[in-house]
């Protein structure tokens, strides 16, 4: 008579056990990776309607327009760029920050971002594509987060400003900055450059002088300076005042092509976060219930914070 056996189930770990066999892998928890879920899909709604106010305001851009025209253009670009985009840009920084504190992996940052001028980093930041195939882990989807958080950023404190000074003559506050000793030149490759500047001005002490590529690997990851740029706001918290400014009523230099330009890129590069950020909030809500995740999707639909006027009108 045939005997059979019978495979035991296996033992479902309960959640804290999966919370510390996460940590172990350079995962974050179920709790953290909840957290961090809000204030990215607060981060998408809000950058996506950045960047069709962006579009919108493009296409008043008119070459002959009166001085009125475009001191209200500029008045409305300054909105998205001090108010709007300083908002994502706090979303992302909480983000950021969670994963951080959440002992995640960091090997997803790339702190040379944060030293590059702002007229290199254009490049640098579409020289890392979309992924051919959607990423898969945790780690992945906080790298998309902080491409989103420094795209958002340089739109933010560079691109805007720099179309609203080429319309008006004078630039505005923007509030964000590179952090002191920023690298200068303009080499080929910038993020090796940026990143030989970081050891060279901040890790000095920790690279010997002969150290070889094999013992740069070896150099221990130190968590980046990322939030002196950007808003550094919990999306719970009030939000910051905006710095006030009013645009010259008469332009003393006035380019609307350079000012074109400036806008092409700053449109570009909020596209460029919406993607990144789009693609974070899928990978991360595979690891946690769809009921939860539909339940911020809606909170995020409802608290979000847009503008003070409101949701956009479209044209």
């Amino acid at each position: 008579m045939l005997q059979t056996t019978s495979t035991p189930r296996p033992i479902l770990p309960d959640s804290a056990q999966r919370d510390q066999a996460a940590a172990m892998e350079g995962e974050v928890g179920k709790r953290a990776l909840e957290c961090i879920l809000m204030p990215a899909m607060f981060a998408a709604k809000n950058v996506r309607a950045q960047r069709d106010r962006l579009l919108q305001l493009r296409r008043r851009l008119q070459p002959h327009a009166d001085a009125a025209a475009v001191q209200e253009l500029a008045a409305d670009l300054f909105k998205v760029c001090s108010t709007g985009l300083k908002h994502g840009a706090g979303y992302l920084t909480s983000c950021l920050r969670i994963a951080y504190d959440s002992d995640a992996d960091i090997s997803f940052c790339n702190p040379a971002f944060a030293f590059i001028p702002d007229e290199q980093l254009y490049a640098a930041l579409f020289a890392h594509r979309l992924p051919a195939r959607p990423p898969g882990t945790q780690t992945e989807a906080f790298a998309r987060i902080e491409l989103a958080y420094h795209a958002v950023n340089l739109a933010s404190g560079h691109h805007v400003p720099r179309c609203i000074e080429f319309l008006v003559g004078e630039r505005p506050p923007s509030g964000t900055g590179k952090p002191d000793g920023c690298m200068v030149g303009y080499p080929d490759d910038t993020v090796a450059a940026a990143t030989s500047h970081i050891f060279k001005t901040r890790l000095a002490d920790m690279l010997p002088a002969d150290a070889d590529d094999a013992t740069k690997e070896r150099i221990p990851r130190t968590r980046p300076r990322l939030f002196n740029r950007g808003l550094d706001l919990d999306p719970a918290d009030a939000p910051a005042a905006a710095p006030t400014w009013k645009p010259p009523r008469l332009a003393s230099t006035n380019d609307p092509e350079q000012a074109l330009s400036y806008l092409h890129r700053a449109c570009s590069l909020a596209n460029l976060a919406v993607k990144h950020i789009d693609l974070a909030v899928a990978v991360i809500s595979t690891f946690l219930d769809p009921k939860e995740v539909a339940e911020t999707a809606e909170m995020a639909d409802e608290d979000a914070y847009i503008s003070e006027e409101g949701p956009y009108p479209s044209d």
